[in-house]
């Protein structure tokens, strides 16, 4: 069975044991859904210049081409209020768990992308992403449940932004918190985005579909979290633009 969460910037204030970048504020918001997530905490309202209504534009980049990709799609654009299971007529129902909760990686729930070379300010801003909505299933397979999480997010173009490909580096993870909070499965996607001309707002959408693993015990279920959070340091640094030279006097 699908759950379908979305959030208000980081909910709970877990931490896991990937190194990740320190990022700036958050952007977007949306309130729980459903009843079927955990708790979250408020974030900063968008500013004026990240108003602009999300475009259709943006190809969404998916891991795989199946039928929770297509239901998670549907429900991102608002096609559907629920998303239906994917059970075929006259199909046994699939064995249940209860999936593990959603949430975003504390001080990676935003990204931000300066000019190469250039020190950390506003005006050097290039591109800035959020999350806004997320969605999981989980489909448990003779020892073994394969988690499947859909995101969404956005890229909003900064000062010194504009047109062009931006790469998104997305982290998952499954980690048994507690005491000694343990790693189970983590996996980098990075996927590329094009900001078109004149575009000030892109949405995008990832699909993840290989978080397979061991069936844990149900206290030891109680204690997995998914996390998503954005990985720079996944991504190869972008070289600063080489300067002209200046012909040499005879």
């Amino acid at each position: 069975m699908i759950k379908v969460e979305t959030w208000r910037g980081a909910s709970r204030r877990r931490g896991w044991r990937i190194a990740a970048c320190g990022l700036a504020a958050a952007l977007a918001g949306c309130s729980s859904f459903g009843g079927l997530g955990g708790g979250s905490t408020p974030a900063p309202a968008p500013s004026a210049s990240s108003a602009a209504p999300p475009s259709s534009a943006a190809a969404p980049p998916a891991s795989s081409g199946s039928s929770f990709t297509s239901r998670v799609k549907s429900f991102f654009a608002g096609d559907s209020a629920t998303l239906p299971t994917s059970s075929k007529p006259g199909a046994p129902p699939p064995a249940e768990i209860d999936c593990p909760n959603v949430e975003y990686r504390q001080g990676a729930a935003t990204l931000a992308v300066n000019a190469p070379g250039t020190e950390n300010s506003a005006l050097n801003l290039r591109y800035q992403g959020s999350f806004t909505q997320t969605a999981r299933e989980c489909i448990v397979r003779g020892k073994d449940v394969t988690i499947k999480v859909g995101v969404q997010g956005r890229i909003v173009v900064g000062p010194a932004g504009g047109p062009g490909t931006i790469q998104i580096p997305l982290r998952y993870a499954l980690v048994r918190e507690g005491l000694e909070p343990k790693v189970i499965w983590t996996k980098l996607f990075v996927f590329p985005l094009v900001i078109p001309e004149g575009q000030l707002n892109v949405p995008f959408i990832h699909i993840e579909e290989e978080m397979t693993v061991p069936i844990p015990s149900a206290a030891e279920l109680d204690a997995y979290v998914i996390y998503i959070g954005f990985d720079p340091d996944g991504l190869t640094p972008e070289k600063p633009a080489a300067k002209p030279r200046t012909a040499r006097s005879k």
